[in-house]
């Protein structure tokens, strides 16, 4: 299978409720795209180091590639940058062969020394990416990204990172331990290589704002698939056919509109009058009319929706007021008359059909429990006064929703005061990750099917964690 369509099947297995048709996308100020979808927010950045996004991923997925890539069903790894690879009989290091023919969108060859790069920018401790962690399997990782001095750079050399190229295309990777799913994670796109050229030539130019301005459509260099024509904020992104990338004959579509549409109701119109050929979310509402159509499929995530309490507040540093809360969250409630497309309530942090994983369980719901617990930590009848609770998601009518349903059920089974804030993406992003919330909307996509890519998300200390608790 070529690699954009690779590209695109991948959304329908990792996508949520999806529509997918032939309409044709038209414009009065621009030539129609080949294909045209909506993305659902504007993307925060198109830095594969340090985004965590759906949003950001599409997109990079796109106009990157990695040293492999996953196929459309399997999710198995396949050939992408490196057309082969050995492991050695320990597991423990990982030789891969890059393309010979392997070019950035500039022309540049595309090498192994590009990755030693990027992945040492990746865990490089001022680059500050919350995926740093996802490299740690490799030896001596770790402490090149957390042993830092007082200005916060690494005290560690590179050398002492299991990573380098024996030559311009050989690639030697050493584990610290083997880890079944290191192939997965080289076709994740925090893993992508980016061109040290590009990023080099922007400090140089412009030492104050080098940051954000290598990324710019002008300016950046890729080596996937496409590149990035032009970007209109709060419209789209036109990508357009990278002509140097090694199996360009195999890119069917020339161009590709992504929008930034957070309003389901516009989006689903966009889709309906065809100014758009899929989008990935549809109004709730409108679920009941759309499931008979053969454009519209469920189909589920590999994925977690849940909410992170800020455990560095109180009372959310006592964990049986978050117990509490998290036994009075009407989940059945939610996916009977809120979701209605076959989500399951979750009672634990891993979905299940991950292999044989016994997934820990959280408590199912029990009101009186709950209020013993609230009473327990000093709340409640002849307690104190829960403080009201500030209820955060980012902006979309399906995230409200739900949040409503949460709300009415903590005011009226716990007798908690509960407001709702809601931000646009990436005020939202901030907001959780300097720890501004009181309890944040969240959710997770697997980025491999291992049940690691669930657990790992709380790691003490964990870039991604987001609420200031460890265990």
């Amino acid at each position: 299978m070529n690699p954009i369509v690779r590209q695109i099947v991948s959304f329908v297995i990792l996508g949520g409720l999806l529509l997918v048709a032939v309409a044709v996308s038209t414009s009065a100020r621009m030539d129609r795209a080949d294909m045209v979808f909506n993305n659902g927010a504007e993307v925060s950045s198109l830095d594969p180091a340090t985004v965590t996004g759906v949003p950001e991923g599409r997109v990079l997925r796109a106009i990157f590639e990695g040293l492999t890539v996953k196929h459309p069903k399997t999710l198995a790894p396949e050939p992408g940058v490196a057309e082969r690879w050995e492991i050695s009989e320990d597991a423990l290091t990982y030789t891969f062969h890059i393309r010979k023919n392997g070019k950035w969108s500039n022309g540049d060859p595309l090498t192994a020394h590009d990755f030693v790069y990027s992945w040492e920018r990746f865990l490089n401790p001022t680059t500050g990416a919350e995926y740093a962690y996802q490299l740690w399997f490799v030896k001596g990782a770790r402490a090149y990204t957390e042993d830092i001095d007082s200005e916060g750079k690494t005290k560690r050399s590179f050398d002492e990172v299991g990573i380098r190229a024996l030559d311009d295309h050989t690639l030697e990777v050493q584990l610290q331990d083997p880890t079944p799913f290191f192939l997965a994670l080289t076709a994740f796109y925090p893993l992508f290589p980016v061109n040290r050229r590009n990023i080099e030539e922007a400090k140089e130019k412009w030492p104050d704002d080098w940051s954000t301005k290598w990324m710019r459509p002008e300016n950046l260099v890729t080596n996937g698939p496409y590149s990035v024509a032009f970007r209109r904020i709060n419209d789209r992104l036109r990508l357009v056919k990278n002509e140097n990338y090694w199996d360009a004959d195999n890119v069917a579509l020339r161009t590709i509109d992504v929008l930034a549409v957070e309003n389901y109701n516009t989006g689903l119109n966009l889709y309906l009058t065809g100014s758009t050929h899929w989008i990935d979310r549809v109004p709730l509402t409108q679920i009941d009319a759309l499931l008979p159509r053969e454009d519209f499929n469920p189909s589920p995530y590999l994925g977690s929706y849940f909410y992170r309490v800020n455990v560095t507040r109180p009372p959310f540093n006592d964990v049986r007021v978050r117990r509490a809360l998290c036994l009075a969250i009407p989940r059945i409630q939610i996916v009977k008359n809120v979701t209605q497309s076959g989500q399951l309530p979750a009672y634990g942090l891993v979905p299940p059909g991950m292999g044989a994983y016994q997934n820990a369980s959280f408590p199912k719901g029990n009101i009186e429990e709950a209020k013993r617990l609230l009473e327990e930590a000093g709340y409640g009848a002849g307690g104190r006064e829960l403080p009201t609770i500030e209820l955060h998601y980012n902006t979309s009518e399906a995230h409200k929703d739900i949040a409503e349903v949460i709300q009415d059920g903590w005011q009226k089974k716990l007798g908690i005061k509960v407001k709702l804030l809601n931000q646009e993406w990436k005020v939202y992003l901030d907001t959780q990750r300097n720890l501004e919330f009181d309890v944040s909307r969240s959710g997770w996509i697997g980025d491999y099917a291992d049940p690691n890519t669930f657990i790992d998300l709380f790691v003490t200390g964990g870039e991604n964690n987001k609420t200031g608790w460890g265990n």
